[in-house]
């Protein structure tokens, strides 16, 4: 018998979820009806949308909350991540452009350095948008 993280800590996910509202929508391409009841979920801006996912949140959180490991696992998992990290680099006129993550951001940093011995120029850091 195989043991689950879920089953070791007496977790029982039915009937904790969040209901996800199912609407009346479909959308005919072609002559050929096409059901979307979730569509609602598109809005990334909707209250209802916003208070589902906080709902779904504290169920994740709560089922997380109680691996009595879980900080350990990511004390490790950050030691094995946290090194540099760079792309490889393309050639665009007397440029190259590459991208490096210091080890924990996010996403990784785009820049441009003129030539081989140039100094790295910041392009875009999508860890600030």
């Amino acid at each position: 018998m195989m043991l689950t993280v879920a089953s070791a800590i007496g977790f029982n996910a039915a009937g904790q979820y969040p209901k996800a509202v199912k609407v009346e929508q479909a959308d005919n391409f072609f002559g050929t009806q096409i059901s979307d009841p979730y569509r609602w979920m598109e809005n990334e801006n909707s209250d209802t949308l916003r208070s589902w996912i906080n709902e779904e949140n504290a169920v994740t959180e709560k089922f997380l909350s109680a691996i009595p490991y879980r900080k350990a696992i990511r004390k490790r998992l950050e030691e094995l991540f946290n090194y540099p990290k760079y792309s490889a680099p393309s050639k665009r006129g007397s440029y190259y452009i590459f991208s490096k993550n210091n080890g924990l951001q996010n996403q990784s940093v785009l820049y441009r350095q003129k030539g081989l011995t140039g100094e790295p120029e910041l392009l875009l850091d999508p860890n600030t948008l």
